[in-house]
């Protein structure tokens, strides 16, 4: 359903645009053979029918409740619905008519856009800001360039050439619209002065708005790395008064310098907190299950348990070299490997095992009281999620089953 949404959607969006760029050109006399306009009509008519159709779906409207039809944008896309080409040719002899006016407002749904890019995933903040104020830009120069060419085209004057009389009225609304203004092209009458006074008014809103919207969008973008700068300044200063040691000081860079290349100065769960509960839940799992359920014990649990459990885990980032745990710690948790890598050391030394993206260890901890038998060393900067023996005895004392089914599996291991 939702894609099918989304189609409409997508042709609604392309109906306006064809419906905002044709009928001002046809109004101003650039026109087809009147079959061809006909057809073109029964388009708009069928897009007028998508809009009413997507009117009632998002409202959730009932078609035989007469207070759904209550509703001014629907009274324009029924206006719409009616073929006013071929009533003007049917009526009039013609398929230009005043009539063909009403169609105009079909083009305000290009504000769909907004809807379309909400069911893409990915999306960064300035793609969603700034798309459908570039995609309604050539559409207001079109429309500000025919009512132009409707005034006379001012000391341009109009041209046997239809398509150099347009580009010229195009140039003119650009130039015009950004205040540029080169005088080359002016007004001589006083609805072309009237009208260029209110595109420089237009232009003056449109312009700043994008402006200050770029302006925003990187100055927030910028935000990150001038905090990410700040913290790295002050480390260094108080490592210069301190006469820190030079490798413990590339160390300290070396770690600031990851976690802006992989976190951009940002802890992994800090940009959730104000999110629900509930849909927090949902962005641990969608990203920790994979890990998790590879945990043997943790096989069969319920999806709850499995989301409160994830919503225990704690982020944590080893530099290359640090130890984890020691052999001979008491065992308080076990650690996911989101990024990195992790070696295993026996009593000995030995290398009994190397870790990669996506394994855990310590699991027995969990499970089991006593001491860690091994040692885990980071290999190279990484990314662990831990989760804590208390938290998941909280967690699993509000299930009782799946406590049972942990009590089975400490009894089969000790036997």
């Amino acid at each position: 359903m939702k894609s099918k949404i989304l189609v409409l959607k997508m042709i609604s969006v392309a109906g306006a645009f064809l419906v905002g760029f044709w009928i001002p050109l046809r109004l101003i006399g650039y026109v087809l053979d009147p079959a061809w306009e006909i057809v073109f009509d029964l388009l708009i008519s069928v897009v007028a029918g998508i809009n009413v159709y997507l009117y009632f779906q998002r409202s959730e409207k009932n078609v035989s409740d007469f207070r759904s039809w209550v509703n001014l944008g629907l009274c324009f896309d029924l206006v719409c619905l009616l073929p006013l080409s071929l009533m003007a040719f049917v009526f009039f002899h013609t398929t230009v008519s005043g009539l063909l006016i009403f169609n105009l407002l079909a083009a305000r749904h290009v504000r769909h856009v907004k809807g379309i890019l909400d069911s893409f995933g990915h999306l960064q903040p300035i793609t969603y800001r700034l798309v459908p104020i570039f995609v309604m830009m050539p559409l207001l120069l079109h429309l500000i360039a025919c009512a132009w060419i409707s005034l006379g085209s001012g000391t341009a004057g109009p041209d046997t050439d239809q398509v150099y009389e347009y580009v010229k009225a195009i140039y003119w609304s650009f130039t015009t619209l950004t205040t540029v203004g080169y005088g080359d092209i002016s007004a001589k009458t006083i609805p072309q002065m009237l009208f260029t006074c209110l595109v420089q008014v237009t232009g003056v809103g449109v312009f700043g708005f994008i402006l200050s919207n770029v302006a925003s969008l990187l100055a927030r973008k910028d935000a990150a790395r001038e905090h990410h700068m700040d913290n790295l300044d002050k480390v260094e200063n108080f490592m210069r008064s301190h006469r820190i040691p030079s490798d413990t000081r590339t160390r300290v860079r070396s770690y600031y310098h990851y976690m802006w290349q992989h976190k951009k100065g940002y802890r992994d769960h800090s940009a959730l907190e104000d999110l629900p509960k509930k849909i927090q839940s949902e962005l641990f799992f969608h990203i920790n299950r994979p890990v998790l359920e590879q945990v043997p014990f943790l096989k069969g649990a319920s999806h709850e348990l499995v989301e409160d459990l994830m919503h225990e885990l704690e982020s944590r980032v080893c530099i290359p070299g640090e130890k984890i745990f020691k052999t001979g710690d008491s065992g308080d948790a076990m650690y996911f490997i989101y990024k990195g890598g992790v070696e295993i050391i026996s009593d000995q030394g030995a290398v009994i095992a190397k870790l990669v993206e996506g394994s855990f260890f310590g699991e027995m901890a969990l499970l089991f009281d006593g001491k860690r038998n091994a040692t885990a060393r980071a290999t190279q900067f990484c990314d662990l999620y831990v989760l804590k023996k208390d938290s998941f005895e909280h967690v699993c004392a509000k299930y009782p089953e799946f406590l049972e089914h942990i009590h089975n599996v400490i009894q089969t291991r000790a036997s």
